[in-house]
């Protein structure tokens, strides 16, 4: 019975999603009968219905419903509470379910939140994002059923994936498709305002708040995806290039360059075209994430194992969207109306020269990680492109467009004299040299020689946009804030951004350049040295969970003969999919690690890893500054909106 709901309200849904789109063209043909209002109600109703549908499989996990195949090949009665919760996105079907939940949530937002929206421009949003709606709800209806039911109906399930059984499950897949999904509305503006010849600084001020809110998603989701795969696999890395990681930092680049291409249209009303495919082939790129990670093609610890014919559904929807938004973006695109002086080179200058990286650094992503792809579907020869080939093409070009970020957000718009943005960059010189200077006088570490010049690189966007911020504050002589009324958080926010990219390269390079480790055998009560600290193995304890069983490993941290910690490493063996995990220990001391993972355990000795990861927290500190920076930015928009 509760699947039939599940599966009425998913079929009304998907008659709410046609009727917007059938009364959007109505409301074209000027019928009187019409309004936008109808068009809003209509899509109002696919958010309802797809929520209901989504509570509804929550349920079925909560309550245990092994008369659904979802709900038997993805939970257990064991399970804590917490992960049938979250376990309902932690497969394929119900992660499409969630996207589709976000993506009528959009539309809702759109209904419900635009009041000063011009109407015609706000039914043709709704009317295209319907469209990208009912794609994926044919999706689910053809190849994705979350309430398919069995009989006879099992006594307990199959369990959740080990390895989701952690926090990580509970905010990153979410924060993720919000990434992805908000550049559908992003999308669907772009689209919208080429059908209505109306691409502006009006139509940027709308798309601008969403493309933030989606690249701050989409941020925040990378980056506890990073910490996730950091702590959960065992690995100890922050970045492997995998190639599910490398389709979701696609639409990151991109959308990163439509951030700032976006503040050119509001600000001058210049750069629309580009704005505008940077709108399209970012939501085109996490379609295409989609696709690879749902088709089979990628093999990867955090790929879904699919049957092809999802896969070729998702290739047809990807396909429909690209041919169908670039060939109206051929016909519809406006002309160039501003073309930038060479003398007079300001701050759209530079944010050209921002996004021709991005879109280059965008594109060694992309070659690097469907090029193998290519080649064995069209030789048979299998190759895999790891670190050194994205160290080689990714960084050189990485390390140009860092040092130019806190240099854009002090020039004016179209006035800025060439003499004064070559003066920028002398002085921009000669601080990273006497960084770089600095920085070899006091690192009596050995490691590459490169990684002084790449921390100074960090410390220069860090200084760079904490300088900027004081400036808009602006201090008096005697060192008081002044014109703090007059501060626009947006720009604040912005530099905030640049600050949290400065401080994950600098986490970065250290933790890479500096790490210390040590693999080998210990015995019972047996201590080593690691950098300025010493390791002592104590012993094992059992431990019985919920639905696992474990053995954990126990250390002792010192330094200088002073103990300050405790650490512990395990193993666990998960009952009911007879699964055994590696848990990393992880003792925090300041912004650092000392990290252990085990590869043998008995009562004897253990076989362990552990390695010392200086400043390693930064990376992630860094990348939640980048989120904070952009949503901090969008405080004044509302107020920008209404002017």
């Amino acid at each position: 019975m509760i699947a039939k709901i599940g599966q009425l309200s998913i079929f009304l849904a998907f008659i709410s999603t046609i009727l917007t789109i059938v009364l959007a063209i109505l409301y074209f043909k000027k019928r009187d009968f019409i309004t936008d209002n109808s068009v809003k109600l209509a899509s109002v109703m696919q958010f309802i219905f797809i929520l209901f549908s989504y509570f509804v499989l929550t349920y079925s996990y909560v309550i245990s419903d092994f008369s659904i195949i979802n709900v038997w090949q993805n939970s257990h009665t064991a399970k804590p509470l917490i992960y049938k919760i979250t376990g309902v996105w932690g497969n394929h079907e119900g992660s499409i379910l969630l996207w589709v939940l976000i993506l009528t949530f959009m539309s809702f937002l759109i209904s419900i939140f635009s009041q000063e929206m011009n109407k015609s421009l706000k039914v043709r949003v709704l009317g295209i994002q319907s469209l990208v709606t009912l794609a994926f709800l044919l999706f689910i209806i053809l190849t994705s059923n979350p309430f398919l039911t069995q009989f006879p109906i099992p006594l307990n399930g199959l369990g959740l994936n080990p390895v989701l059984q952690d926090p990580g499950l509970i905010i990153h897949p979410p924060f993720l498709y919000l990434g992805y999904v908000g550049f559908s509305i992003v999308f669907s503006f772009a689209v919208a305002g080429l059908l209505e010849n109306k691409i502006d600084s009006k139509w940027a001020r709308w798309v601008y708040p969403w493309t933030m809110i989606s690249w701050s998603a989409l941020t925040i989701g990378i980056t506890i995806g990073s910490w996730w795969a950091y702590y959960e696999l065992g690995w100890g890395g922050w970045w492997f290039w995998d190639p599910v990681e490398n389709v979701s930092l696609l639409p990151w680049l991109t959308g990163t360059a439509l951030v700032h291409s976006t503040m050119v249209v509001r600000n001058i009303n210049s750069l629309k075209s580009w704005t505008v495919l940077l709108s399209i082939m970012t939501f085109l790129f996490s379609l295409l994430g989609t696709f690879l990670v749902r088709s089979g093609i990628l093999i990867s610890v955090h790929s879904f194992a699919v049957d092809p014919r999802r896969g070729l559904f998702m290739l047809f929807i990807l396909s429909f969207f690209t041919v169908s938004s670039l060939i109206i973006f051929a016909i519809k695109s406006p002309k160039p109306d501003y073309l930038i002086e060479y003398r007079k080179l300001g701050r759209e200058g530079l944010i050209i020269l921002n996004n021709l990286l991005l879109v280059v650094l965008c594109s060694v992503v992309f070659i690097g990680t469907l090029y193998p792809l290519l080649l064995e579907t069209i030789s048979g020869i299998k190759i895999s492109v790891g670190p050194p080939y994205f160290n080689i093409t990714f960084l050189p070009f990485a390390f140009i467009l860092m040092f130019f970020v806190p240099i854009g957000p002090v020039l004016n718009w179209k006035k800025t004299d060439l003499s004064r943005l070559i003066n920028l960059i002398l002085l921009a010189l000669i601080v990273n040299g006497v960084l770089i200077i600095s920085l070899y006088a006091f690192i009596d570490k050995k490691g590459p020689i490169l990684a002084p010049f790449s921390i100074a690189l960090g410390l220069w966007l860090i200084a760079g946009s904490l300088v900027t911020i004081v400036k808009r504050f602006g201090l008096s002589e005697e060192g008081y804030i002044r014109n703090i009324t007059r501060v626009r958080l947006s720009k604040i926010g912005s530099n905030l951004a640049h600050a949290g990219l400065g401080v994950l390269i600098v986490g970065v390079t250290i933790v890479t350049a500096y790490e210390t480790k040590v693999d080998r055998v210990f015995e019972l009560n047996e201590k080593i040295e690691l950098d300025n600290f010493q390791i002592q193995y104590i012993g094992i304890k059992p431990n019985i969970g919920k639905n696992y069983d474990e053995i954990v490993a126990n250390f002792i941290i010192y330094k200088s003969e002073d103990k300050i910690g405790d650490i512990s490493s395990t193993k666990r063996f998960y009952r009911s999919q007879d699964t055994m995990t590696t848990e990393a220990g992880i003792y925090r001391y300041f912004f650092s690690h000392i990290y252990i993972t085990l590869s043998d355990i008995n009562e004897e000795y253990v076989v362990a890893s552990i390695s010392y990861k200086p400043f390693v927290k930064l990376i992630w500190l860094g990348g939640f500054l980048m989120a904070f920076g952009g949503l901090v930015s969008l405080v004044d928009n509302k107020k920008r909106l209404k002017s």
